[in-house]
């Protein structure tokens, strides 16, 4: 039974984020202009995110900022998708689920010209990573926030972890279809890294797994 409940919760979920989905389609934000005000005045923030409007200010280890002309919209909609998928969020998953929605924003300002950022193309973006996540949790539960997917390959990331690069990455691929990632390069966290040759590979009858390091994207550390 608990486990029928859950289902019909992350159901009526998925239903709201689809009516979330319209009022971002229709600019209808919910927002006056006091109101919008308020949050580029005191941008939401919580479990290691902050969202600002410029870069300045402190910033505690491990909090992931978000840089945004958009810090209003933004945290209109943070403070909205709580609300709405706070009922699936718990200590062990909560800093998976905003981290991941701060991966969405910074990884739509790194990927677009200035020129043609638009709030709510923003929050488009941020919504779908919102909607997989519940889709994930329906499967089984979040995955982790650093795991990124090249060319249809679930990658593993473990940031800090080699020695010669900016970390480790553990992949697997099916014997019959390897998969070359060397060069590939990718955006995590809003940074920009590229995966580098393999260094281990460990195989069985069906799958393969590898074991390759990734750099910054630009060849620093």
């Amino acid at each position: 039974m608990a486990k029928r409940n859950r289902s019909r919760a992350l159901s009526a979920i998925l239903s709201l984020l689809r009516d979330l989905e319209d009022l971002v389609d229709s600019e209808r934000w919910n927002l006056d202009a006091g109101a919008l005000a308020a949050w580029q005045e005191e941008p939401w923030g919580g479990a290691d995110v902050v969202i600002r409007s410029n870069a300045s200010g402190n910033l505690t280890d491990g909090d992931t900022l978000v840089v945004t002309p958009f810090s209003g919209e933004l945290s209109w909609l943070f403070e909205y998708l709580s609300q709405i998928c706070g009922g699936i969020l718990d200590f062990r998953n909560k800093y998976d689920f905003y981290g991941r929605l701060a991966d969405a924003a910074n990884k739509y300002h790194a990927t677009r010209e200035a020129s043609v950022l638009h709030p709510k193309d923003l929050c488009f973006a941020v919504l779908r990573e919102a909607t997989r996540m519940v889709d994930e949790e329906r499967r089984g539960g979040f995955v982790t926030r650093n795991t990124v997917t090249l060319r249809g390959v679930t990658v593993l990331l473990y940031p800090g972890a080699a020695h010669g690069g900016s970390g480790l990455a553990v992949y697997s691929h099916s014997v019959d279809a390897p998969v070359d990632l060397a060069g590939v390069p990718f955006i995590h966290q809003g940074q920009r890294f590229r995966m580098r040759h393999v260094i281990q590979r460990v195989g069985g009858e069906a799958s393969v797994t590898c074991l390759a390091d990734y750099v910054s994207a630009d060849g620093t550390q």
